[in-house]
């Protein structure tokens, strides 16, 4: 894959590869928490997945963002952090 072509994000273990993380809202009891990615069917599409509050079941709003570095640089992907 170059790293200069499309990146296509249709499933969670797209969202991992490509160094992106999902955070959670709780609607009724306004928790914020990250989802843990490593947790999801890594082959599941993250389009329309629903999520509850662990705290109160409570509808949960996800946000999409890029894992940033201390330094704000985007990580052009979450294998090129990892120790190999």
């Amino acid at each position: 894959m170059s790293d200069n072509g499309p990146v296509n994000l249709h499933t969670f273990g797209d969202l991992r590869r490509h160094g992106y993380k999902l955070t959670g809202h709780c609607r009724r009891c306004g928790v914020h928490r990250d989802i843990d990615l490593a947790n999801c069917t890594a082959d599941r599409d993250y389009v329309g997945a629903r999520f509850k509050c662990r705290d109160c079941g409570g509808g949960v709003e996800i946000t999409l963002s890029q894992i940033v570095t201390s330094n704000s640089d985007v990580l052009p992907g979450v294998d090129r952090w990892r120790e190999r």
